[in-house]
C-alpha cells in the first residue's frame, strides 16, 4: 500500500512538472509569435510622403497638395509669397519667389520647394532723367531720321518738381505694386542720375511681355489737363504690326488710370515719331499722367497719397489686360 501511495504521489508531481514545462514553452513561444507579427506589422507601415505636389506655380494660381495620410498639417515658409490653409493643404500663390512646403502628421514631416512664377514681365520706364542728353539717335531701326536721344522734361508749376523726379517716383511705387500682385518687374532706371536714350531704354524693355512708359504733360497754357495714352498707328513701319496690341493696352491702363484718380481722360492719342516706341518689339503704352503746367494737376500728382491712388489705377489696368480684373 505504502508503494502505491509513493507511486501516486511521484505521479502527480511529475504531471505537475510537465503541465508547467509546457505552459513556459507555449508562453514562449508566444511571446516569440507575438514579436514576431509585431515586426512585420512596423516593418510594412508606410512612411509620410506626397500623393500630389508640383514644382513651379503662376501667382495668383491654387493648388492642394495631398500625402498618404490622414490628420495632416500644413506649412508654408514664407506668408509674403504664398499662403497655404494648414488643414486642407491648399496652397495659394501670391507673388514672385520661392517657398518651402512642409507636411507634418504626428512626427514624420515631408517638405518640398515650389517656384512661384510671375503672371508676366512688366517693363517700366519712368521718362526722362536728371540731366537731358542731347545727342543724336535715329528715329526707329535703319531711320535715316535722327533725334535727341532724351530730352530734359517738364517741370511743376506749383511744386516745382521736374519730371524726371515724379514718373521716378510713381515708376517705383508701381513696380512694388505689380510685384505684390504677381507680376514681374523690369525698370529702365531706379535713381535719377543715369544717362539712357530712349533707344536704349526700349531695348531694356523688349525681353518684357508690356513696356509701360510714364511721363507728364506740359503746355504754355496753364488751363490744358488731364491725362493721355500716345500709341502707334497701324502705318507706323517699326512696329505698326503692334498697333492693335498697343492700343488695347494703353486704352486699359488709361481707363483704369482715370477710373481711380478722377483726372480727366483726355483720349489716345497715334504718335508714329517717338523713338522709345519705334525701337521697341513689344506691345507698348506711353501714358502722360496729367500735366505738370497745370496747378491742380501738378498739385495732385506730387502728392504721395495720390501718387498710391495712380499707381492702383495703373496696376489695375494691367490687370485687365491680363483679365484678372
Amino acid at each position: 500500500m505504502k508503494k502505491m501511495k509513493m507511486c501516486r504521489v511521484m505521479l502527480a508531481v511529475c504531471f505537475l512538472c510537465f503541465s508547467f514545462l509546457s505552459s513556459g514553452v507555449y508562453t514562449q513561444a508566444q511571446s516569440v509569435y507575438t514579436s514576431g507579427s509585431e515586426y512585420q506589422a512596423a516593418s510594412t507601415t508606410k512612411k509620410l510622403k506626397f500623393k500630389k505636389k508640383v514644382k513651379k506655380l503662376q501667382a495668383g494660381s491654387s493648388y492642394k497638395f495631398k500625402v498618404n495620410k490622414k490628420n495632416a498639417k500644413w506649412y508654408v515658409s514664407n506668408k509674403s509669397i504664398a499662403t497655404i490653409n494648414k488643414k486642407t493643404g491648399k496652397l495659394k500663390a501670391k507673388k514672385c519667389g520661392t517657398v518651402k512646403i512642409t507636411c507634418k502628421v504626428k512626427k514624420e514631416k515631408v517638405t518640398c520647394k515650389v517656384k512661384i512664377t510671375p503672371i508676366a514681365v512688366i517693363g517700366i520706364d519712368p521718362g526722362h532723367q536728371v540731366r537731358g542728353d542731347y545727342g543724336k539717335e535715329p528715329n526707329g531701326p535703319g531711320s535715316g531720321v535722327l533725334k535727341t536721344k532724351v530730352a530734359g522734361g517738364t517741370c511743376g508749376v506749383v511744386t516745382k518738381k521736374p519730371e524726371y523726379q515724379l514718373t521716378l517716383e510713381v515708376g517705383l511705387k508701381l513696380k512694388a505694386e505689380l510685384e505684390n500682385r504677381g507680376y514681374q518687374v523690369v525698370m529702365t532706371r531706379t535713381t535719377n542720375d543715369v544717362n539712357i536714350s530712349n533707344k536704349q531704354r526700349a531695348e531694356a524693355l523688349n525681353k518684357c511681355n508690356i513696356a509701360i512708359r510714364l511721363h507728364a504733360d506740359g503746355s504754355s497754357s496753364s488751363a490744358a489737363s488731364g491725362a493721355s495714352g500716345l500709341y502707334p498707328s497701324a502705318g507706323n513701319p517699326y512696329i505698326g504690326h503692334l498697333s492693335p496690341d498697343c492700343g488695347h493696352v494703353t486704352r486699359l491702363l488709361l481707363e483704369h488710370y482715370c477710373a481711380k484718380t478722377g483726372i480727366r481722360n483726355r483720349g489716345l492719342s497715334l504718335r508714329d515719331d517717338l523713338t522709345g516706341t519705334n525701337w521697341s518689339t513689344v506691345p507698348t503704352a506711353l501714358i502722360e499722367m496729367g500735366f505738370m503746367t497745370n496747378p491742380g494737376d501738378d498739385t495732385y500728382m506730387s502728392n504721395a497719397a495720390n501718387q498710391n491712388t495712380m499707381v492702383c489705377g495703373l496696376a489695375d489696368g494691367v490687370d485687365a489686360i491680363y483679365g484678372r480684373k
